[in-house]
């Protein structure tokens, strides 16, 4: 089997890469190069996109965040604000072998850890989209990981049969306060309860306006996914989630509920609406990404979601281990 080149894609090829986050089944909304460019432009990231090549043929890849730290330290990551994955992909392998999938995995991965490990990084973070499961290439090879999780909402099950009591009671408080939901892609209105969750901890928004006024262009343009609001009879929104759609299910992106209105029914009510909708529409799941802190872990318990792992992998050079280790004694 031929050996794989790995290089920088320039932008005239980001379409090829695109084709190849629509293939493969862990590639998301977070790898396409309309997403990653948005924190290109908006927050003046420094942004590549790495190929995987045999005999030409795009066949793996990872887009990269890469900064100077004070000028001393030089870091790659996968990952930004609000976005939890955005790892490497491969193309998956046509045999029916499970020797042969898992040696074109290793290939590609080995052939892009190594590609990575020449580029004078000091330290790279790397993190996986939920499906992939083996990075041994990595781990093999001195890279530090680490396991996360997410929840799936199963689209094929009845959801009244599995919501949970709680969830039962805020329902049905839901319903008797007259909340009802509609799409209502509206970038005032989410932008608005965003800023309230963090202004009540005394925080600013993780990204600005902007940020979000080119994700709201993205959901109009290209038809990547929608603001479901939960809104009170006077037509007040009270609460927002913002779905992104992915190939067999879809992500819950982001979520946001007015801290000064107590009913808790308001955020129940839009998963139990997303629910029903997304199953009319042959989805087969719901990705919930509140795996990871307690809070809304519980929260999502509810719903009887399953369990999903996904990984994340570092390397990091004696002189960024070094510079973080002061780092964590001056502070």
């Amino acid at each position: 089997m031929n050996e794989i080149e790995v290089r920088e894609l320039v932008p005239s090829e980001y379409r090829e890469w695109d084709l190849l986050v629509e293939e493969v089944q862990p590639g998301t909304p977070f790898h396409t190069s309309d997403w990653v460019e948005i924190y290109r432009d908006v927050l003046s990231r420094d942004l590549r996109i790495y190929g995987c090549f045999r005999d030409e043929e795009l066949v793996g890849g990872c887009p990269l965040f890469v900064k100077n730290l004070k000028g001393v330290l030089k870091v790659a990551s996968s990952i930004s604000n609000m976005t939890d994955y955005c790892g490497p992909l491969l193309k998956e392998s046509s045999g029916s072998k499970a020797s042969k999938r898992v040696q074109e995995t290793h290939e590609i991965f080995n052939a892009l850890r190594e590609f990575l490990c020449r580029q004078g990084f000091d330290s790279i973070h790397l993190k996986f989209s939920p499906g992939i499961e083996d990075i041994r290439p990595f781990t093999w090879n001195g890279w530090d990981s680490k396991v996360h999780y997410t929840h799936h909402l199963d689209l094929n099950e009845e959801v009244e049969n599995n919501v949970s009591r709680t969830i039962r009671k805020d329902l049905k408080s839901a319903s008797e306060a007259g909340l009802r939901t509609r799409v209502w892609n509206d970038l005032e209105t989410y932008y608005g309860l965003l800023s309230k969750v963090y202004e009540r901890q005394h925080l600013k928004p993780p990204l600005p306006r902007k940020f979000f006024e080119k994700v709201f262009n993205l959901i109009r343009e290209k038809n990547i996914g929608y603001m479901l609001v939960s809104e009170t009879p006077e037509g007040e929104a009270v609460a927002a989630h913002l779905t992104l759609y992915g190939k067999k299910g879809t992500i819950a992106w982001s979520s946001a509920r007015d801290p000064a209105f107590s009913l808790r029914g308001s955020n129940a009510l839009l998963y139990y609406k997303e629910f029903l909708d997304l199953k009319a529409r042959n989805f087969e799941y719901m990705n919930v990404m509140a795996g990871n802190v307690p809070r809304f872990a519980d929260y999502i318990l509810g719903f009887s979601p399953k369990l999903v792992p996904y990984y994340s992998v570092t390397l990091e050079n004696k002189k960024y281990s070094a510079l973080k280790a002061l780092h964590k004694i001056a502070t």
